[in-house]
């Protein structure tokens, strides 16, 4: 057993609580010890003063290989940058530019504390083959969107079918199976068919399969569908009984109070991606209403085209600061609740509370270190919670440890990933994306 002995363990589990001076075992990537006494036996003992251990952060919603795209158009609306810029580039990616640029935005997520995410995009498992070489954990889905790719549900479906057989097999092949799941990843109620909506919720409950899908992100969309409709996307999804505890929704920022006891009564998740929705002028999701509602709210960077960072560490701040600005009311999203959704809240909405989420005996071995004798803004602090939301960032992360083993430190760099390497692919691709666009 490997022991780690940090100044304080941020459990972010109710019951436990903080720990000072405490006790972390690990064995084979697991969590087999946690206390404030050190234990009888053990194989090694790293001290660690000054530092924090917290659970590594959960990034729920992302399309990570449009590091790719990174400002490529800036400052316009969501339609805008959507179809006009956006998706011609991407109708020229090829498998292994998608590859690349997975493995890169990776990189930049580990260097940001991130240990898990969820993706949508195309060529997805390109994107599985990137979080094997990185030894990341990741929940994969290909985006369907058979009104985008102007095809008919079932062929747009089929799709969706091989990704979910090809990934299966390519996680059993590399012995992968606590590291890569799958997920249904229907675009939207405005690029999906009513047809292949109801499509993959039945997939999805034959295959016990979690669902992943963009949701009232822009007043536009909601608009255009009571115009359509005379309901919300909300209430459409509701009259498909497509709406159930295991729908991971992202954004949801243009919910009704009616949306939101929809959304409480089915057990949906709500992912939110503060800085994308400022960004692109979306909007700020009503979350404090969503969390007085009991919906499960977890945090998200949204991809790095829109972002245009993969920084966790800046979610949880602006996720505390914002909704206490727009409703004139400073005790909304406290500090820890506001590390809560990116921690344990998006383990839920993944459905993978049980190994995730939180410092716990039984639990996979991902967590962080932050040195905070580096900070000066650390001295003094009063609550460790408030601390490191209101006045740190990710400059301070010493370490990664995922499954139990470093993946990234300040002083050693990336084990898993060359980034230099990554670096001259990365504008390679970016030329010649150019160069085809004209």
């Amino acid at each position: 057993m490997l022991v780690l002995n940090p100044s304080y363990i941020v459990s972010m589990n109710e019951n436990i609580g903080v720990i000072k001076d405490g006790f972390v075992g690990i064995e084979k990537g697991i969590i087999t010890y946690l206390s404030k006494k050190k234990p009888p036996q053990y194989e090694e003992l790293i001290p660690l003063p000054g530092r924090v251990l917290l659970p590594g952060f959960i990034n729920t919603h992302t399309h990570v290989a449009m590091t790719l795209l990174r400002g490529l158009k800036d400052d316009v609306d969501l339609q805008t940058w959507l179809m006009k810029y956006i998706l011609p580039l991407e109708k020229l990616l090829k498998p292994k530019d998608v590859y690349y640029g997975a493995l890169y935005g990776i990189a930049e997520m580990i260097k940001n504390g991130i240990t898990m995410f969820m993706d949508m995009y195309y060529h997805e498992i390109e994107v599985a083959r990137a979080v094997a070489d990185a030894r990341i954990r990741a929940v994969l889905t290909y985006g369907s969107a058979d009104v985008f790719f102007n095809v008919s549900p079932e062929e747009e479906f089929k799709k969706a079918e091989k990704f979910r057989e090809d990934l299966l097999s390519f996680v059993v092949s590399k012995n992968l199976k606590n590291f890569i799941f799958f997920a249904y990843g229907p675009h939207s109620p405005y690029g999906c068919t009513k047809e292949l909506l109801q499509i993959i919720r039945e997939a999805a409950s034959k295959h016990r399969a979690r669902i992943h899908i963009h949701l009232s992100e822009t007043e536009k969309e909601v608009k255009e569908f009571l115009k359509t409709y005379r309901m919300t996307p909300i209430e459409y999804l509701e009259t498909l009984k497509f709406l159930r505890n295991d729908v991971m929704a992202a954004h949801v920022v243009w919910a009704t109070d009616k949306d939101i006891k929809i959304l409480s009564r089915r057990g949906v998740h709500v992912l939110h991606n503060p800085t994308s929705n400022l960004k692109l002028a979306s909007g700020i999701a009503p979350i404090p209403k969503l969390l007085s509602s009991k919906v499960n709210v977890a945090l998200a960077t949204d991809g790095p085209a829109s972002n245009n960072r993969l920084d966790m560490w800046k979610e949880i701040t602006l996720a505390a600061l914002i909704h206490k600005g727009v409703l004139k009311d400073p005790e909304v999203i406290p500090a820890k609740i506001a590390l809560k959704m990116a921690t344990a809240n998006g383990a839920k909405a993944l459905g993978l509370e049980d190994r995730l989420g939180s410092i716990e005996i039984g639990k996979f071995a991902d967590f962080i270190l932050i040195d905070i004798k580096k900070a000066l803004e650390s001295t003094p602090f009063h609550d460790i919670h408030s601390m490191l939301v209101y006045a740190l960032d990710s400059r301070y992360i010493e370490s990664v440890w995922i499954h139990g083993k470093p993946v990234y430190s300040q002083e050693e760099g990336f084990l898993t990933i060359n980034v230099e390497r990554l670096r001259d692919k990365i504008e390679d691709i970016r030329a010649r994306l150019l160069s085809e666009a004209k």
